[in-house]
């Protein structure tokens, strides 16, 4: 295989255990690129705003690799600005921009950024098909739609449930935006007749200034608990995270686009309860590996915890087909010999 020069541009967790969606996804990446024998070069743009140095390194590298093939994969306002930095030197460099979140081509549509800078681009990498027509009603037909993946080694096995108690569980940012607030508000209102029949323990990094806030809401809630972080880097956290019945992303967070926590529920069969925002539809199948819910609020999202408190045999069902989808995520299907082949990387 060809050994190919990439410089990799984007959040990897700056040697840490990644911390959000786009640092979980390069980390895969960069990890994938390197068992392939791809010559990689990263820019971990991590915390870059507290490391200007970041920034430094970023430009040196771009004036002395004006040959090597470009990855740029952080965020959408990140990823204009770094495209913006590197029209500033001569030459043309190949680009190839793998997509985290999925807003960019909504505003190139609605002329928050300029297209300019993203005519340095030869392919788009976007995650959902939605993005993709969106990017063509724009001008760019050089894209290419590709899934989230991770490195899936390990599928837990799907365990008995305790029917006598359904245990969900959110892993995500802990902020508002991705549905908090509207969990810990639904538990209270399926309390007032099935509390000793659930629970649901939150895992994750905080918002800062949401700590506080959030832990003064569940202090006296006896079914929601705080769990800390799970690193599930670590596979024995996917045994932990198996046990659970399904996974609540009441999210409305804008910058969403395909959440790779999906996949971490699909891998330990546990079935999605999500809002119908950004692409959660695209990837979770109503009533067959999760539930859709029909309207964003408090009263659909306890409703759909109540059906499965309910009927505990429908888990179990979709807990199965869950695991039967995981694998079309894993990263050797999705980041394929022929794609890699195509966008010029091997």
């Amino acid at each position: 295989m060809k050994r190919q020069k990439i410089v990799f541009i984007g959040p990897a967790g700056g040697g840490d255990a990644p911390q959000n969606g786009a640092s979980a996804k390069n980390y895969h990446l960069m990890k994938y690129f390197q068992k392939k024998g791809v010559n990689v070069i990263s820019v971990d743009t991590e915390n870059w705003r507290k490391n200007p140095f970041i920034l430094v390194k970023l430009a040196c590298i771009i004036i002395l690799n004006p040959k090597a093939k470009y990855i740029i994969a952080t965020n959408n306002m990140s990823s204009y600005r770094v495209l913006q930095i590197m029209s500033l030197f001569p030459g043309k460099r190949s680009v190839i921009y793998w997509i985290i979140g999925g807003s960019i081509a909504d505003w190139i549509k609605d002329g928050k950024v300029k297209a300019m800078p993203f005519k340095l681009v030869d392919y788009f990498l976007a995650e959902g098909k939605k993005m993709q027509k969106t990017f063509a009603e724009v001008g760019f037909n050089n894209t290419i739609y590709v899934p989230n993946f991770k490195c899936i080694d390990y599928l837990p096995e799907i365990k008995d449930k305790d029917n006598n108690k359904i245990r969900f569980v959110f892993l995500s940012r802990i902020i508002p935006e991705k549905g908090c607030n509207a969990i810990i508000e639904a538990v209270e209102l399926l309390n007032k007749n099935y509390k000793n029949k659930f629970l649901v323990d939150f895992y994750g990094p905080f918002e800062a200034e949401y700590e506080s806030q959030f832990k003064e809401k569940i202090s006296g809630i006896d079914n929601i608990s705080y769990k800390g972080f799970l690193d599930l880097r670590n596979q024995k956290n996917y045994d932990q995270l198996a046990d659970y019945s399904a996974m609540l992303f009441p999210t409305y967070w804008p910058g969403e686009g395909f959440p790779g926590i999906i996949i971490d529920a699909f891998v330990s069969g546990l079935p999605v309860i999500a809002t119908d925002w950004r692409l959660n539809a695209d990837i979770i199948e109503d009533g067959k590996t999760g539930i859709i819910l029909k309207e964003n609020t408090v009263y659909a999202l306890a409703d759909a915890m109540a059906a499965m408190i309910n009927n505990p045999e429908s888990i179990q069902k979709m807990s199965r087909e869950c695991h039967n989808s995981a694998m079309n995520f894993d990263i050797k299907n999705v980041v394929s010999d022929e794609l890699l082949e195509k966008i010029g990387i091997c």
